[in-house]
């Protein structure tokens, strides 16, 4: 456990977890540009019946947009003010920290994997396994342990050297089965048919599978991106703008929010995912259709997709 204090509270970065005071846990969403808030998704709240426990407390995975179904993505997302934030638990010394919990386990292995890949100080946990959640009552770990790779300048070396870790430590790809599963839940949540979701899980590149239910998907994240926050604006400038074009700069699609320019024939336009489910969804090279709402960043038009019913992403290769 981290305390906060006054001095930390712009370090609040993407993948970071808190909890408040009133004890909800919060995953941090991206590197808001903010002194006073973060973008937060509530993943574990105190429920009377939850099934996991913390400070002796029980607790509740929450699946806010999987069983709401709220009509956009900024629904299911909260602002929070860093001086409600009562600890702070990064990534990289939580790995530090907690890796004994699963040591004995395929989870160290990887860990061991991917510390001599990149090194300790770019490998961290995130979720569960921070809070001690992933172990079960006996102690052993309930599914998985989530991973996340710091900076973008590690991302090729990962590509490079994950078919080889999937090897050694008994890992597939996803499988086509697996894909299926997600695409029957995914598209509850991203309801309009013109999203290529079937293509966008087949490119989840760093998937791991260890079976038919365990499968972890390693993160990234670079402190040096960060957020403008009038992409979260409630009300864009203009809504419900279509535009075609070549995808570039898809390394940035491994962050959060999914990110990548558009050349169009009319120059090029920034593209933001806020589906944080949309993992690495595009290539460069990539022809792509998006729907979006614009919004002015950088001096530069700007399109960001919410929306679950009217904003879509289609991959037309």
């Amino acid at each position: 456990m981290e305390a906060v204090v006054e001095s930390d509270r712009r370090a609040l970065l993407d993948l970071d977890h808190v909890v408040t005071e009133d004890g909800k846990i919060y995953r941090v969403l991206g590197n808001l540009d903010s002194r006073t808030h973060f973008l937060g998704y509530n993943v574990y709240s105190p429920h009377p019946e939850g099934d996991r426990f913390y400070r002796n407390a029980r607790y509740r995975k929450n699946f806010i947009e999987d069983e709401r179904l709220p009509a956009d993505v900024l629904d299911t997302y909260t602002l929070v003010p860093v001086q409600e934030v009562a600890e702070h638990h990064d990534p990289i010394r939580s790995a530090i920290a907690m890796v004994e919990t699963f040591r004995s386990t395929v989870w160290f292995d990887l860990y061991t994997e991917l510390v001599k890949l990149v090194g300790p100080e770019s490998v961290g946990i995130f979720g569960s396994s921070m809070f001690g959640l992933h172990l079960t009552p006996r102690g052993t770990v309930r599914k998985d342990v989530d991973f996340v790779i710091q900076d973008l300048a590690n991302v090729e070396v990962l590509r490079k050297e994950l078919p080889g870790i999937r090897d050694r430590l008994g890992f597939t790809t996803v499988t086509a089965e697996r894909q299926i599963q997600q695409y029957e839940r995914y598209r509850r949540v991203f309801r309009n048919d013109n999203n290529s979701i079937r293509s966008i899980i087949a490119r989840r590149w760093t998937g791991l599978q260890l079976s038919n239910d365990v499968v972890t998907t390693i993160r990234v994240r670079d402190r040096s991106q960060t957020t403008p926050a009038a992409l979260i604006a409630p009300t864009p400038r203009a809504d419900h703008v279509t535009v075609s074009g070549r995808v570039t700069n898809a390394s940035r699609s491994n962050l959060f929010p999914r990110r990548f320019d558009l050349v169009t024939g009319s120059g090029i336009v920034e593209i933001y995912v806020l589906w944080w489910k949309f993992s690495t969804p595009v290539q460069d090279g990539d022809a792509v259709t998006v729907r979006g709402s614009l919004l002015p960043a950088n001096h530069a038009h700007a399109i960001r997709l919410t929306d679950y019913s009217r904003h879509w992403l289609r991959i037309d290769d």
